[in-house]
C-alpha cells in the first residue's frame, strides 16, 4: 500500500511537489512535522498522561498518528525519536516548517488542556490557509477532482472563504453555496468573496445555520434542482455529527452529484493534523474511517486518488 501511495502522490501531486522544491525538500518539511509531533506528544504525555487522549482531540490525533508510525507505544511512552531534520531551503517548505514553529510557541500542554489563547490559535490557522504551500495544495486538489466540470457547488463549512475563492479563480460556476455554523467564519468568507453574509449576491450564497441539516431548506430554495458537487476539502472533522449531516447533504444532491473529498487523516502528516484539529475540529479520522463514514451516510466510492499522502482524496457519489 505504501509503495502504491508513493507512486500515486508523484503522479497526482506533481505540481505541488515541484513548487515545494522537489521530493527532497518535501521530505525535509514533512520530517519536521513528525519531529514536532513527537515533541508535542512527549510534552503532553509527561504532563497529563494517557488520559489526555480522552479529553483532547489534539492529544488523540498525536497519539494515534504516532502510534501508527511506531513512534509511540500502546501505553503512551515514546518508543523511538526521529532525528532532527535539516532545515529546507525552498520558500514554500520553509513556510510549512515555520507554521509548526509558530504553533509550538503556543505550547502543546496549553492546547491539550484548553489553556491556549483561542485568538492566537485562530491567527495561526488563518496564516496557514493563506500560505503559499497551502494554496498550491488546495489548487492541485481542485484540479485533480475536476472542479471546472461543476456549475452548482455546495461547500459545507466554508471557513474563511479561501476554498471558494480558489474555485472562483479557476472557473465561474453558476452558483456557489457556502454554509458555516460559525458567524465569524461566514463574515470572513463574505469579506474574502466581496459579498454579504446571509444573502445571495453575484451567484454566491452564504448561509448560517447550526448544522447542514438546519440549512437544507434554504439550500433547496436556492437550488431546487439540486447541487452538482459538494466540496469537502478538510471538512469532515469539523462536522458535529458527520454521518447525520452527510445524510442531509444527500437531501440537496441531484442524481449525479459528486462529493469531492479531501481529508487529513491519522496516516497523514502528524504535526499538521494535530495543529488543524487543535483549531476546532470535532473528530479524528483514519482513511478507512472516512470511507466508512461516507458509506454509512449512503454514498459510494467512485474514484480514490490517494488514501493518505498528503491526505485522503477521492470522489464519491449517490
Amino acid at each position: 500500500m505504501r509503495f502504491v501511495e508513493e507512486i500515486n502522490v508523484l503522479r497526482y501531486y506533481k505540481p505541488f511537489i515541484e513548487a515545494a522544491g522537489g521530493v527532497g525538500q518535501v521530505k525535509r518539511a514533512l520530517g519536521w512535522s513528525t519531529w514536532y509531533a513527537v515533541k508535542w506528544w512527549d510534552e503532553v504525555f509527561s504532563d497529563i498522561g494517557l488520559s489526555s487522549i480522552r479529553e483532547s482531540v489534539f492529544a488523540r490525533a498525536l497519539y494515534i498518528s504516532l502510534k501508527i508510525r511506531g513512534y509511540v507505544r500502546e501505553d503512551g511512552h515514546i518508543k523511538k525519536r526521529p532525528e532532527k531534520p535539516e532545515y529546507p531551503t525552498n520558500s514554500y517548505a520553509i513556510e510549512f516548517v515555520e507554521l509548526h514553529e509558530s504553533f509550538d510557541r503556543i505550547g502543546a500542554v496549553n492546547v491539550a488542556t484548553n489553556r491556549a489563547d483561542e485568538n492566537t490559535i485562530s491567527i495561526v490557522y488563518s496564516t496557514m490557509l493563506s500560505q503559499g504551500w497551502y494554496k498550491i495544495l488546495r489548487r492541485t486538489f481542485l484540479q485533480l477532482v475536476g472542479i471546472e466540470r461543476h456549475q452548482v457547488i455546495f461547500e459545507p463549512i466554508v471557513k474563511e472563504g479561501h476554498d471558494a475563492m480558489a474555485v472562483l479563480e479557476m472557473h465561474k460556476p453558476k452558483l456557489y453555496i457556502g454554509f458555516d455554523y460559525r458567524r465569524d467564519n461566514l463574515e470572513l468568507a463574505a469579506a474574502t468573496l466581496g459579498v454579504k453574509p446571509g444573502e445571495c449576491t453575484k451567484g454566491i450564497c452564504l448561509i448560517h445555520a447550526s448544522t447542514i441539516c438546519d440549512a437544507v431548506h434554504r439550500i433547496r430554495n436556492i437550488a431546487p434542482w439540486g447541487v452538482d458537487a459538494v466540496l469537502l476539502l478538510h471538512t469532515l472533522y469539523w462536522l458535529i455529527d458527520p454521518v447525520r449531516e452527510l445524510q442531509c447533504v444527500a437531501a440537496v444532491a441531484g442524481k449525479n452529484t459528486q462529493l469531492l473529498v479531501g481529508q487529513q487523516v491519522v496516516e497523514s502528516t502528524p504535526g499538521l493534523l494535530a495543529m488543524v484539529v487543535a483549531m476546532g475540529a470535532k473528530h479524528v479520522f483514519s482513511w478507512k474511517g472516512v470511507e466508512n463514514t461516507l458509506k454509512a451516510a449512503g454514498f459510494s466510492l467512485q474514484k480514490r486518488y490517494l488514501a493518505y499522502t498528503p491526505y485522503y482524496i477521492a470522489i464519491w457519489g449517490r
